[in-house]
């Protein structure tokens, strides 16, 4: 389980995030939606342990993340929105040694396990390139691998399915569906709606590091007075597009 409990995160004079407080369940997946800047990052690096909240605090599987902070990382893997990968190692080099950092016993189930996870996401035959050769898709693949590879109990995951062709994406889909159903516990961010609608068993939707609505698809329409689609009822609370601005831009004609 993730609980979030009033996180709140200031930057000098600037709230990123203010008294967020939600739950994720086992066998759930969370959507966590929000148009760029409006805390999703960052509520996700305090729930990993990697930000210090301001205030308010939050567990992970029942353990503090300002108290039992170790505890905690032992049971998540995390794929960032913008990874920093070593770029001199291959990709299969780089999975070893995060199955080293995990403590994984070396040797053969070790590597079938891997193996396994780089032919569903159809980068084995990259695997042993170098990653500065990858591209974004590929890096993201490799390191949705990495987080997978200790079996976490928990999966926080900002944005994973950017950059991902369209049977990737796909896999990963099936991937995360076949984890909820045994009971992993799954937070996720993703600006593409379509995704969101389809795999999300909760959303909440934040704007100005502030809580905005959060709910079942059904709950969320009565919020948003009966919007229909996830889009519709994410642009109704967001803002939609400035038609104005719109107008006076198409009003100077067609392009010279």
């Amino acid at each position: 389980m993730i609980e979030a409990l009033g996180l709140t995160k200031t930057f000098n004079e600037f709230t990123a995030v203010n008294q967020l407080s939600f739950t994720v369940q086992p066998g759930e997946i969370y959507g966590l939606l929000g148009p760029n800047g409006s805390g999703k990052s960052t509520t996700m690096r305090m729930l990993l342990g990697l930000l210090r909240p301001t205030e308010g605090s939050g567990r992970i599987m029942g353990h503090d993340l300002l108290t039992e902070i170790v505890a905690a990382k032992r049971v998540m893997g995390y794929v960032p929105e913008e990874a920093t990968l070593p770029e001199r190692l291959t990709g299969w080099e780089y999975c070893n040694y995060v199955g080293d950092i995990w403590r994984i016993p070396r040797g053969s189930e070790r590597e079938a396990e891997i193996e396994e996870l780089l032919t569903l996401l159809d980068i084995r035959d990259a695997s042993n390139d170098l990653i500065e050769t990858y591209s974004k898709g590929m890096s993201r693949k490799i390191g949705l691998v990495a987080a997978l590879i200790h079996k976490p109990k928990v999966l926080i995951l900002d944005e994973v399915q950017a950059g991902i062709d369209p049977r990737g994406a796909a896999t990963i889909k099936e991937i995360l569906n076949g984890l909820r159903s045994r009971g992993a516990t799954i937070l996720m961010s993703t600006h593409i709606l379509e995704i969101a609608e389809q795999m999300c068993d909760r959303i909440g939707i934040i704007n100005d590091g502030n809580m905005l609505a959060e709910g079942t698809m059904d709950e969320l329409r009565v919020q948003a007075m009966g919007q229909s689609s996830l889009e519709e009822i994410f642009l109704s609370l967001t803002g939609g597009p400035d038609m104005q601005l719109i107008a006076k831009y198409l009003e100077n004609g067609e392009p010279k």
